[in-house]
């Protein structure tokens, strides 16, 4: 049964905000009982940096539209969000990064060992809680996204270049490391307000063109960001030689001069980012990224044009369109 107990002006940050510092409350709750200094201290900092919490917020608005407010939603969106941070500690340890949204990253300050570990912690603490659930769905959902993004990862790492299945192999990967815990808050959410199969379904691949469209334009930023205002480093993704949809775009639409240039920054240590911006922008990759982007958003409208309209989805359809509006 959809909720409309909502007016039209409010936001998504206006009807999330409550259930955001009831899940903040929840984790320091638990993660307090682990009484360990050094755990809290992380996972302090890593609350208090900037992050979007997206997926929490997916989890919350859709219980919400499907008038779900029992206590596993807390839980859900906890586990959700530590997964998530796991795999950012994870990332900053890999990735050697020193910052993120613009603040020091964890493996900056406590060192690789640390953050590493809190990751791991993290991870147990998230499938804790949607074993507290007590829903065999719910825990194989979570568990499936999770082993799905880490395959992504490895994926993106290990994948050599292939100027034959460049495209898909990018597709693939971001659906696996980005989209399919995008499309698990929705489904997990879905299943804990009693959605109807159909309900469910839909709302699971609206998370995944979710997903989708939110990767691509955070991988586009990599090029034109304001690292001022952001606090993304620009560049950074190129740097490290991952392979992005403007770049690829641009490697598609070059000359064989130019098609050897991408094939040395895909598949070497030499990179030059400003010659990659140049044919970036010389081949428009940046507005083709974005529609590209636009064609998830408009599928993921379409996967809930069915719900009834409320202010609820409409909240849900403007946090969607949003993503596409990150243009810094």
């Amino acid at each position: 049964m959809l909720n409309t107990d909502l007016t039209s002006n409010d936001t998504l940050g206006d009807i999330v905000s409550s259930d955001l510092s009831a899940m903040q409350d929840f984790i320091f709750r638990s993660v307090g009982n682990e009484n360990i200094k050094l755990v809290i201290d992380i996972i302090s900092h890593l609350i208090g940096s900037g992050g979007k919490k997206i997926r929490p917020k997916l989890v919350f608005i859709i219980c919400k539209m499907l008038n779900y407010s029992g206590e596993n939603r807390i839980k859900v969106a906890a586990s959700v969000e530590f997964i998530h941070n796991a795999t950012l500690l994870h990332d900053d340890v890999l990735d050697e990064s020193e910052a993120r949204h613009g603040v020091q990253t964890a493996n900056k300050i406590w060192g690789n060992k640390s953050s590493i570990l809190t990751g791991d912690l993290l991870l147990t603490l998230a499938f804790r809680w949607l074993i507290e659930c007590k829903s065999l769905d719910i825990l194989s959902i979570l568990s499936k996204a999770s082993h799905s993004l880490v395959k992504g990862e490895i994926k993106q790492m290990a994948t050599l270049f292939n100027p034959h299945t460049i495209r898909k192999n990018y597709f693939n990967i971001i659906g696996e490391k980005t989209a399919s815990l995008f499309s698990a808050c929705c489904e997990a959410a879905s299943v804990i307000s009693n959605a109807t199969n159909d309900e469910i379904e839909r709302l699971k691949n609206f998370g995944f063109n979710f997903g989708m469209a939110f990767q691509i334009i955070d991988d586009m930023l990599d090029y034109i960001a304001d690292q001022s205002t952001s606090g993304k480093q620009v560049g950074k993704d190129f740097l490290e030689g991952k392979v992005t949809l403007p770049a690829i775009i641009a490697y598609e639409k070059g000359n064989s001069t130019e098609q050897k240039f991408w094939e040395k920054c895909f598949s070497s240590a030499e990179r030059s980012f400003e010659r990659a911006l140049h044919y970036i922008n010389h081949h428009n990759a940046i507005q083709l990224s974005i529609e590209k982007a636009r064609y998830y958003v408009n599928m993921a409208q379409d996967n809930i044009s069915t719900f009834s309209d409320s202010p609820y989805k409409t909240v849900l359809i403007d946090f969607l369109n949003s993503s596409i509006e990150r243009q810094v």
